[in-house]
């Protein structure tokens, strides 16, 4: 199981909650994937909740009282969905599923306007209005309906950063047969011979910058901008080849002279004067005499 923690609801208020790629069935040691073809939502939300409220209470955070409280609600907070099933060839249906668990806290495409004041207005994902809840209101699940909401400035910082994980946390998090621990296990049993090599977990090569670059800019830099092949590396020029440097730009028409830079100009505002000073010489005189 993959597992992906978002703490933003829509409108980038703090909702917890986990969304989760699990597999339809179970992995024996042997590598052999069983078929389960019925998972009962029912069943999974009650042991969800039930360790959901053991942890809190081993921790201290609540107490019996109020775990007997929250189970008698109507809504008791915990809800589970499984109704997203992607079939195992749909390449690009997980690779959607991944991004969307996977994906920022906020959108820059969905942040309406600024206004003069400096206030964000925010609009949620979907154009119809739903009923948000609003703190402090005895019925909480009644709450306006609206798409949008107008943060203050230093608002909308607090509600962006409440969001950032504390150091060393892990917001994607591997279980099971996906875990980093079961994946070396795996590897070391297809070295020694005990499963098939297509059993072994490739290790998975960091991202180069031109991937990086074509993600955030949808431009390939290794594509040619006129024919659309892909270009190859001639040469490579260092710093010190400065004759060769002068060379390629002088051909492309790039190049350009440094012009020496002028003595600076003097300001007459800055510019003093001294007045010859005016001595009595006829003490000099007396005392010659």
């Amino acid at each position: 199981m993959i597992v992906g923690i978002q703490t933003f609801g829509d409108l980038i208020n703090f909702h917890p909650h986990i969304h989760a790629i699990v597999p339809e069935g179970v992995f024996l040691e042997s590598g052999k994937f069983i078929n389960v073809n019925c998972i009962d939502p029912k069943r999974f939300f009650e042991k969800w909740e039930n360790k959901v409220f053991e942890f809190l209470l081993n921790e201290g955070k609540i107490t019996q009282d109020i775990i007997d409280n929250m189970k008698s609600w109507k809504h008791s907070g915990f809800s589970v969905d499984n109704s997203a099933y992607v079939d195992k060839d749909d390449k690009r249906g997980m690779q959607r599923l991944i991004e969307y668990i996977a994906r920022c806290p906020f959108s820059l495409a969905r942040i309406v306007k600024f206004t003069g004041e400096g206030n964000v207005v925010y609009r949620a994902g979907k154009s119809s209005c739903l009923p948000f809840p609003i703190l402090g209101n005895e019925n909480l699940k009644s709450g306006a309906r609206r798409n949008y909401e107008v943060f203050k400035p230093l608002d909308f910082l607090a509600e962006v950063t409440q969001h950032i994980p504390n150091k060393g946390e892990h917001q994607l998090r591997y279980y099971g047969y996906y875990s980093n621990k079961q994946r070396g296990v795996r590897n070391r049993k297809a070295e020694n011979g005990e499963l098939p090599k297509e059993q072994k977990i490739k290790k998975r090569c960091s991202l180069t910058w031109a991937m990086l670059i074509k993600m955030v800019y949808e431009v390939d830099p290794l594509k040619c901008p006129k024919c659309g092949e892909d270009m190859v590396i001639v040469s490579f020029i260092e710093k010190h080849q400065t004759d060769v440097i002068e060379k390629i730009l002088k051909h492309c028409d790039l190049w350009r002279e440094k012009k020496p830079r002028p003595p600076p100009k003097k300001d007459p505002s800055l510019e003093t004067t001294f007045d010859e000073p005016q001595v009595d010489y006829s003490f000099f005189d007396t005392v010659c005499a």
